[in-house]
């Protein structure tokens, strides 16, 4: 008996604190349950079918991109194989042109080539004469510059 009325005392200090939310509400004094739980078994039915519908949806068009991707892969790599045929063309012709260069330069007489090599010094002998008179006249610039520091000119206003 005395655990009887424990129990009870237990359960009545349960429903006291238990807490009455509007779901609990509803399902305690509605009178027809079952209606409520089709209900909401088939509104969550047409939530997972939307759902799957949109997933589809996004899997066709992620595919769809993937397969546009693909394509323009394969547009790439035909690309960069004509390319690389030209290129090994290309790469016999610059040696067929060293090949017509070296023989030019060695089929000159010796005439030439020694007026070649004055060529070739004298341009050389020009830029360098181009470069030192820059040269001086940047450190002449200094120079005056330097002068009109120490001794500045009086200049007269008309």
């Amino acid at each position: 008996m005395l655990m009887e009325g424990e129990d009870l005392s237990t359960k009545t200090r349960d429903i006291q604190t238990l807490r009455v939310t509007k779901e609990l509400q509803v399902f305690l004094f509605a009178e027809n349950n079952q209606q409520r739980m089709q209900k909401e078994i088939q509104t969550l039915e047409k939530t997972i079918k939307l759902n799957e519908n949109m997933h589809k949806r996004k899997v066709s068009d992620k595919k769809r991109i993937l397969d546009r991707l693909n394509g323009l892969i394969r547009d790439k790599e035909a690309e960069c194989v004509v390319l690389d045929g030209e290129l090994k063309e290309l790469a016999v012709s610059l040696v067929e042109r060293q090949q017509i260069q070296e023989a030019c330069v060695a089929d000159m007489n010796p005439a030439a080539a020694q007026r070649m090599k004055d060529i070739v010094a004298r341009r050389k002998l020009v830029d360098l004469a181009k470069s030192q008179s820059q040269e001086v006249a940047v450190l002449r610039a200094e120079v005056e510059r330097l002068r009109m520091k120490t001794f500045p000119a009086l200049v007269q206003n008309n």
